[in-house]
């Protein structure tokens, strides 16, 4: 059978980020911008790594969290795909995929064991986001410290991936991951986006000593969509 209209679209989306931003976006969440202009809430970087997995997973390009250090304390930010036409696909099975890398902080404190991490959302209006669960399953629940010794969060109480199943610890390489995405979700406006936090790992005050006990972050490449 020829390719439908479905599947030539979903072909056109796929993305390894080798030519640019393919008009992705970042944002800070929590509305966390007003409280510290001079923060570092939103690191999400595109490039070539050389930090945490050493490179991206297929050619020169991917995004993460930071390409060639640690992330920062208190960070908290978004990489937002672009809108996908999925509406010629109603009435199948569209799945998402992609590959990402991950180390995450954990660690005790205050007689507690806390978890940075990350979560995957979609949305179709660009303004209410829906979480997903995906495959292979979330490895725990997100759980941000908010301060440490002289290391306070801005806003501790307002980290949007807080007390949510997410990518917590370290993936141990290179992971796929596939999403289904939902039924209601197949329309013009289609978008997903990778929100993270970090909390803080030592006692630190300056976003440069703090990266020092952190961890390498969030790596994302090789996007794709697929409906068998």
């Amino acid at each position: 059978m020829p390719p439908t209209v479905c599947d030539t679209l979903l072909a056109g989306y796929a993305t390894g980020f080798e030519s640019g931003l393919a008009s992705w976006t970042h944002v800070i969440l929590d509305n966390a911008e007003p409280t510290n202009p001079g923060w570092p809430w939103d690191e999400w970087q595109h490039g070539t790594a050389t930090s945490g997995p050493g490179s991206c997973h297929a050619g020169t390009n991917c995004w993460a969290t930071r390409l060639a250090t640690n992330y920062t304390a208190c960070s908290r930010a978004a990489l937002v795909s672009p809108p996908f036409d999925l509406s010629a696909c109603v009435g199948r099975d569209v799945t998402l995929a992609f590959w990402n890398w991950y180390e995450f902080w954990t660690g005790t404190a205050s007689s507690s064991t806390w978890f940075d991490g990350g979560i995957l959302e979609v949305s179709t209006d660009n303004s209410t986001w829906t979480q997903v669960t995906p495959a292979p399953a979330y490895p725990g629940t997100v759980d941000i410290n908010p301060s440490l010794g002289a290391g306070n969060c801005l806003l501790p109480n307002s980290f949007h991936v807080d007390g949510k199943p997410g990518w917590i610890g370290a993936s141990a390489g290179w992971q796929q991951v596939t999403v289904p995405i939902p039924a209601s979700a197949l329309i013009s406006t289609f978008r997903f986006r990778f929100a993270y936090s970090t909390g803080v790992s030592s006692n630190c005050t300056n976003a440069e000593a703090c990266r020092v006990n952190a961890r390498p972050g969030w790596y994302i490449d090789d996007v794709s969509f697929a409906a068998p």
